[in-house]
């Protein structure tokens, strides 16, 4: 072990004696820190993962630079053979060098501090996604320096070591990447890239730490082969002066590298042991799934109906593999209570099945090709995806849908599944599962209004012409009813008047943007809470309008008058007319304007009216929110909570989403200025303000004691010279009202429902609707299983002085420090020589 220090100590040593150790450290910080730092604080997020996955292709041509002198210089000095006569052996002074050439990776890599510093410093990031990608760098690292140091003994020039080192770590990076794999199985033979990939390409096996999972394969990838390649190095050292060296070289290279594919291909589809890092165990099946697969009284049949491996795109050859992987895990969780088989199913044997008439066919069927029939009939279909193929794009029809059933009844099919939908695979399964075995399927009243649709006449007059169906209205909110029927509820829509008033049996009311409600519909929404029902209330007071000119940008305020604060009045709750601003807020793209550009590709508009709202303004003590990553609160208001009265009347309130602490409202009549739009100098104006609620307990009867007020009359729609139309309430009378048992219910309430538009509804903000839906409906572990997924952890807007404090950290710190290592070294040095000089002169 002494003669491993030795060396170690030797070289690293000589890595600082030079400038080229510190030259190398600081071009590799700063254009790799660098990069990542350019785009941060564009749009900026708690998250490392960007930089790991950049960080392949930088290492790529670092780590030859590193290895390309250390045997290579030895030979070109004629120490070589030196080296050999010192009382080491072969394998001591390849570790030596080995190890010496992994601590100054290390001590480069800890240069990279800064930024999970900063992270901490502006966010929350997750620090075990960190730590993962750290270690599987580390790993990453170790398997590339192995490689270049033994390159570096084949050569005396270290320029072509470090040719020959950089082309074939750029080799094994390409065979990592998929559209190289796909190439190669493109113009070789279908499944060469793929194999390649998994036996040599080194990404595919480092992309699973950077997102969080230490897998006990991945690091038995990089370990052996660095180890082969350490192995290798020693017995070309030990072996090059004896006879026939180079014939047993080329030998022992030969069956170390046979032995490594092996080793790999054998390890291919194994998942030994897995360390799950993230922070909320995201890629572990959840306590929450857990408690519902253990529920069932009887066992879950699970059917995946997918095209073979061989007849698969090559981005999705291992979608099988993973889909099984899950299954296994949650039948393991499930504690026996789920089954799992695949199907097999090929596409060509519908196709055949749907032949014209007249074309030649088989006078029986396989039973292959009655597999596929019987399932298209189920609901299980081929879907195109893309493939390359004849060096293009091409579209390609596979199968790839799950199929849950449960005692008799029809079987559920889960389509599409593709690898972009895996993190929400959990959450499919489970929430389909949950519903399945139900008594009745969920139910949800959704009242939400339909827009009329100014058509021009011209384009009227050409739909007319061509017997084309012209749209009367818009539906804004058309997106939330399918997606809650994708999501296995029953959903009626209810414009919530007479002649569309609420089912008689549902489970949750969702009231999104109420316009104009009259007294007879507040009756209804009271008489629900009351009741015990769940409901979820969106409520906006106004929008705006926004019109470019040539003269600059237009702002007109469209008020949506929901009249609902006379309900939440009763309960101690109120949704604010006044405008609600905020520093954190992002832009929003309009079009128009009289420039061809702006019409084309709109301008941005960016008003603190658009406020971006991060996990750090959401609450992480309820499922709803804790796992979302930011929320689009698009012309949003604040709500009233009058605290006083909700403990009067019983009623608990839980406030989940708020503003930042840099929020200001400005009060409804006022004429607004450009001074409204910017923060207010005065620091006591600014505040949080409550953004979204949940209130739970017994609601009050509001209209207790009083008559159920009668719907509206219809316009009159008297015509002159006719007679006046009958009174509606004589000729059609309505039956009292069934008396309703008082229960518990909740009210989840929010100041905004633009961000429920089709038009901006994002990721997060469509988290945030299911999210609602699914606690007071169902059940909250499944709003905890959607919430197992990478999230970004979106941070507030950083103010100007933190932007350059950071800026300075990340691009000149770890500079700064190297060179003043660097130069304060190369002074003691000198100082040194000196003393020693001046020594022997006396």
């Amino acid at each position: 072990m002494s003669n491993i220090i030795t060396i170690m100590r030797r070289d690293l040593t000589a890595y600082f004696l030079s400038p080229i150790g510190y030259i190398f450290m600081m071009v590799f910080l700063t254009l790799s820190v660098g990069l990542y730092i350019t785009t941060f604080f564009a749009f900026p997020v708690a998250d490392m993962r960007p930089y790991f996955e950049q960080l392949p292709l930088f290492l790529c041509v670092f780590i030859p630079a590193v290895t390309m002198r250390i045997w290579a210089e030895e030979r070109k000095e004629n120490t070589w053979e030196m080296l050999l006569t010192f009382p080491m052996k072969a394998w001591e002074l390849v570790l030596g060098k080995f190890f010496a050439a992994l601590v100054f990776f290390c001590l480069t890599l800890l240069g990279t501090v800064t930024i999970p510093m900063m992270l901490m410093s502006l966010g929350e990031p997750d620090m075990g996604v960190i730590w993962s990608a750290y270690f599987g760098t580390l790993l990453l690292g170790a398997f590339m320096l192995s490689l270049g140091i033994l390159f570096s003994g084949f050569f005396k020039d270290q320029i072509v070591a470090f040719a020959v080192t950089l082309l074939t770590l750029f080799g094994f990076f390409l065979l990592g990447v998929q559209f190289f794999a796909a190439y190669l199985d493109d113009h070789v033979y279908d499944g060469f890239g793929s194999m390649l990939s998994n036996l040599m390409g080194f990404f595919a096996h480092y992309g699973p730490f950077t997102r969080g999972v230490i897998d006990f394969a991945d690091v038995l990838y990089f370990v052996a082969w660095t180890v082969i390649f350490i192995v290798l190095n020693v017995l070309y050292i030990d072996g090059r002066n004896r006879p026939n060296a180079k014939t047993i070289f080329a030998g022992a290279m030969a069956m170390c590298i046979a032995i490594g594919l092996a080793f790999n291909w054998l390890m291919a589809d194994f998942s030994l042991v897995r360390l799950d890092m993230t922070q909320d165990k995201i890629f572990t099946v959840s306590e929450a799934s857990k408690s519902i697969l253990s529920r069932p009284d009887a066992p879950v049949k699970v059917n995946l109906y997918i095209t073979p491996e061989g007849d698969m795109p090559t981005a999705m050859k291992t979608l099988e593999q993973e889909i099984t992987d899950k299954l296994e895990e949650m039948r393991l969780a499930s504690g026996g209570k789920l089954d799992y088989s695949v199907v097999h199913m090929q596409v060509a044997n519908v196709i055949a099945d749907k032949q014209e008439p007249g074309e030649e066919e088989e006078e029986e069927k396989t039973e292959d090709m009655a597999v596929e029939k019987r399932m298209l009939d189920k609901g299980v279909e081929p879907f195109s995806v893309q493939a390359m193929g004849n060096d293009e794009v091409t579209n390609k029809l596979v199968y790839s849908s799950i199929g849950v059933g449960y005692k008799d009844k029809p079987e559920e099919i889960i389509p599409r599944i593709i690898p972009q939908v895996m993190p929400e695979l959990e959450y499919k399964l489970v929430s389909t599962i949950y519903k399945l075995t139900r008594d009745k399927a969920p139910k949800v009243a959704l009242v939400a209004p339909k827009e009329a649709m100014a058509i021009d006449p011209m384009v009227r007059r050409m739909m007319e012409q061509q017997g084309m169906q012209i749209p009367e209205s818009d539906d804004p909110y058309i997106y939330l009813e399918q997606i809650l029927q994708s999501e296995k509820y029953e959903v009626e829509r209810v414009e919530l008047t007479k002649e569309s008033p609420l089912p008689a049996e549902y489970d949750t009311l969702v009231v999104v943007n109420p316009r104009s409600l009259n007294e007879r519909q507040r009756w209804e929404i009271a008489r629900a809470l009351h009741a015990g029902k769940s409901v979820v209330l969106a409520v906006q007071e106004y929008a705006w309008d926004y019109q470019p000119s040539a003269s600059g940008l237009r702002i007109s305020r469209r008020d949506e008058s929901p009249q609902i604060n006379p309900l939440l009045e009763q309960y101690g709750l109120g949704v604010s007319e006044d405008v609600l601003m905020d520093e954190n807020h992002v832009p929003l793209t309009i079009r128009g304007g009289s420039d061809p550009i702006s019409q084309m590709f709109g301008q941005p508009v960016n008003l603190p009216m658009h406020i971006l709202l991060s996990s750090s303004s959401m609450s992480q003590d309820t499922a709803i929110t804790n796992r979302l990553s930011n929320v689009f609160y698009l012309w949003g208001t604040a709500l009233n909570i009058d605290d006083a009265k909700l403990k009067e009347l019983g009623l608990s309130d839980n406030v989940v989403m708020s503003t930042t602490p840099k929020a200001w409202s400005v009060e409804n009549d006022t004429q607004l200025t450009q001074a409204d739009f910017e923060a207010p100098a005065d620091a006591a104006r600014l505040k949080e303000y409550p953004l979204m609620a949940v209130i739970e307990g017994q609601f009050p009867d509001a209209f207790a004691g009083q008559e159920r007020p009668a719907w509206p009359k219809p316009e009159d729609m008297q015509q002159p010279g006719f007679p006046p139309q009958p009174d509606e309430a004589d000729t059609d009378p309505e039956p009292p009202a069934e008396p309703v048992e008082a229960k518990p219910g909740q009210l989840v309430l929010m100041g905004c429902s633009q961000m429920f538009r089709k038009e901006f509804l994002q990721a997060g903000n469509l988290d945030l609707f299911l999210n609602s839906v699914d606690a007071v409906t169902l059940d909250e572990n499944l709003v905890h299983i959607r919430g197992q997924k990478m999230m970004d952890r979106t941070i507030d807007r950083p103010s100007d002085g933190q932007k350059t404090f950071w800026r300075f950290m990340n691009y000149a710190l770890a500079n700064v420090v190297i060179a003043g290592i660097g130069i304060g070294l190369a002074f003691f040095r000198r100082q040194s020589r000196n003393a020693y000089t001046m020594m022997q002169a006396r």
